[in-house]
């Protein structure tokens, strides 16, 4: 049985971290502007805590591995903008499961 308030709280939490990611991103595309430490930290925190996350990550990773301190700042964006999507797709199947 689902947990109404439960729900709720897991919903406001992935949209806030979408929302984060979103300015970070747009800062970023608009003006050039990244704060990389607050980013990678954004990105590692996710990582560790979002299962989604942290397989497309080990996937990736399996492919291409580089670390951050060599990453460009569009590649912490890139990350950035792959979990900001998964992040919108959860959302969209956790609004889909509790209607029903």
């Amino acid at each position: 049985m689902s947990n109404p308030v439960k729900d709720i709280f897991d919903q406001e939490s992935i949209m806030k971290d979408i929302v984060e990611r979103e300015n970070i991103i747009c800062n970023y595309q608009k003006f050039g502007l990244l704060d990389r430490e607050h980013a990678i930290k954004k990105i590692q925190e996710l990582r560790i805590c979002d299962e989604d996350i942290a397989v497309a990550t080990s996937i990736r990773l399996s492919v291409s591995s580089i670390s951050f301190n060599q990453a460009t700042n569009d590649q912490v964006v890139g990350e950035l903008i792959m979990q900001r999507d998964i992040l919108q797709a959860k959302l969209i199947k956790k609004q889909t499961e509790d209607k029903q």
